[in-house]
């Protein structure tokens, strides 16, 4: 199944956000539309078309203010290193984006030390270059998050979102991601977790053109409203709430040798849609909860 993604303004939120092709798009003026900066995504053809726009000529993530938790950011050239002093950090962006030939890396205490990337800016993100760290990131940001052919992900742990956590929440322990956010996670570079790690997408529509590994690790990918985490013990992942459509696609490659792939799929009401698409290649055969599937 070929999907187009493209930017549409959400009137509701004030800002742009990276949709499926069925969303019709309203811009609010000409003057707005000329000088918002974003990006257009589209997947057809088994291809991924990425159109940047000029707020991503800097390369990497901007606007980051630290809310919660202690460390400290810093910029040379093409490469950020985000250092992480505490076991928890929370940091707000206006932005979250990786170029092609950029590098972030976390320097972080433990594989068990957590970073929360949260976007409050009005851009999709983008993902073209190199993401390290030795522990686990989390990226929230509601307008999209696109994973390009040539990003190159490699940390702990991953949980990258569309739907919304608080800096409080999530410093507790407390890891519920919930909002109405309709925008995509696209993936179709190579995201690694480390022995043992995992890797978790959730939004309401979830593609996977790329690699995804978690060696004996947790492959878990949710689609719905309100999802939650569970990080005691083997690591759990529940939807709780669904949206009146939800998608998720496996076209590409899932490795969890000695682990564990979890697909779950909610919708709204007996007249919507929860659809998973598998045509890609699964190690182990993933766990599906869903209401439809299609395969070929």
């Amino acid at each position: 199944m070929n999907r187009i993604y493209r930017t549409v303004w959400n009137a509701a939120r004030g800002q742009w956000q990276v949709a499926p092709e069925n969303v019709k798009r309203h811009g609010k003026s000409s003057t707005r539309r000329s000088s918002t900066v974003g990006a257009v995504a589209s997947l057809a053809a088994g291809s991924l078309i990425l159109l940047p726009l000029n707020a991503f000529a800097s390369g990497l993530p901007s606007g980051g203010e630290i809310r919660a938790g202690s460390g400290s950011i810093e910029q040379s050239g093409h490469e950020m290193r985000i250092n992480q002093n505490s076991g928890r950090m929370a940091i707000d962006w206006d932005d979250f984006s990786v170029a092609e030939g950029s590098r972030v890396e976390f320097n972080q205490p433990g594989r068990d030390a957590a970073a929360l990337n949260r976007v409050t800016g009005d851009q999709l993100s983008q993902i073209r270059g190199a993401i390290d760290a030795n522990g686990q990131v989390f990226l929230v940001n509601p307008n999209g998050i696109v994973f390009g052919d040539t990003a190159q992900v490699d940390v702990g742990g991953l949980v990258a979102s569309t739907l919304d956590i608080s800096p409080d929440d999530f410093m507790a322990g407390n890891f519920t991601f919930a909002g109405d956010s309709r925008s995509a996670i696209i993936n179709q570079g190579n995201i690694r977790a480390a022995e043992e790690g995992y890797v978790a997408l959730i939004a309401a529509e979830i593609i996977n053109k790329g690699s995804i590994s978690a060696p004996r690790g947790d492959v878990m990918v949710g689609a719905g409203s309100r999802v939650t985490l569970d990080m005691g013990g083997p690591i759990k992942i529940e939807v709780e709430a669904a949206l009146l459509n939800t998608y998720i696609e496996q076209g590409g490659a899932i490795q969890a040798d000695g682990g564990r792939v979890y697909l779950t799929a909610k919708a709204a009401g007996d007249l919507a849609a929860s659809v998973i698409n598998h045509t890609g290649t699964t190690r182990p055969a993933p766990w599906p909860k869903m209401s439809r599937v299609r395969s070929g």
